[in-house]
């Protein structure tokens, strides 16, 4: 009776445990009426319709299908095109003003892999599409060198005890997910952007790893060691998180930019980052993780005025 006692006191109070795990983060996903954005796991997607002639016959079904990927790299198209690739600027906008940079994008997108083929009972064929933001031969290519990025001298891993990365809270502020967006202090000052990252880590993983989390969810709760214990409902993450297992975890202030995509912090804050030398290392191996709200709806606006395209990566922090 006693063993069962507390066998029944134990699963009594794993329950408060189980619930505490309910909450976490999650991928930040724009959608749009053409595709999507998945600004978490780094693809821009889409999916187009194929229908063979009424009179194909047997080669029917391969016609729907070539139909329906032609249909789906066009849509891709204009999902990339919406992209932003800072505060400032979006991606139709350099393949308006750059010949390059339009055939390079094109080229991306023609490159598109075939991730769902779905065929119904009438012959049409649904095809999914799927293109890198960042990685191998991704859409972060062509913008390097626009945005300034360079390689960076990278010392050994810091001691353990030293901050792994930075996680900025941005709720609440209507931040904008964007390629290469911005770190500013409360007087405009970089913190962090496009000329302190390390080239090799923005474009293996992007230069900031985006989640959404529930409102009410506290970060200490979501990220670093104390979101790593083992609990009944949790098994261990199969790798360490992006910002690592000891993370500075702060509140952004406010939006910046034209699109809305750079981040404000306090002075305090940019001051803990720039005094310490461990975490400015982390910065440039592209640890950080900013959590925004759900996106709801597709991409705000479309190519805003032209003055913008070649503003600086990084504008004043007027609003």
């Amino acid at each position: 009776m006693l063993v069962g006692a507390a066998i029944g006191v134990c699963a009594l109070g794993a329950a408060p445990m189980a619930l505490a795990q309910t909450a976490k983060p999650a991928p930040l996903v724009e959608q749009m009426s053409s595709g999507s954005v998945n600004w978490t796991s780094g693809w821009v997607k889409a999916t187009g319709i194929g229908v063979p002639p009424s009179n194909a016959g047997p080669a029917g079904k391969a016609m729907a299908q070539r139909a329906a990927f032609s249909v789906a790299v066009r849509n891709l198209l204009e999902v990339v095109k919406g992209v932003r690739i800072d505060a400032a600027t979006l991606v139709e906008n350099y393949m308006i003003q750059n010949d390059v940079i339009k055939s390079q994008v094109s080229g991306f997108v023609k490159g598109a892999q075939i991730e769902k083929t779905n065929e119904s009972p009438d012959g049409s064929v649904e095809v999914l599409v799927k293109a890198p933001l960042w990685g191998v031969n991704s859409l972060y290519d062509p913008f390097l060198d626009q945005m300034g990025v360079q390689d960076q001298k990278l010392p050994p891993e810091p001691a353990e005890d030293s901050y792994t990365g930075l996680v900025i809270d941005a709720r609440g502020l209507g931040l904008k997910p964007a390629c290469f967006p911005a770190v500013l202090d409360d007087k405009g000052e970089v913190v962090y952007g496009p000329k302190t990252v390390d080239r090799a880590a923005a474009q293996k993983d992007g230069m900031v790893h985006y989640m959404s989390a529930p409102k009410g969810a506290d970060l200490s709760s979501l990220f670093g060691d104390s979101a790593y214990i083992v609990r009944p409902v949790q098994t261990p993450p199969l790798a360490p998180p992006r910002e690592g297992r000891k993370p500075l975890k702060i509140k952004g202030g406010d939006k910046a930019g034209a699109l809305k995509a750079n981040i404000i912090i306090s002075s305090d804050d940019a001051k803990k980052i720039r005094d310490d030398s461990t975490l400015s290392v982390a910065l440039k191996r592209s640890r950080v993780t900013i959590v925004t709200d759900p996106l709801i709806g597709g991409m705000e606006g479309r190519a805003p005025g032209f003055e913008h395209l070649l503003a600086a990566v990084v504008p004043d922090a007027a609003r």
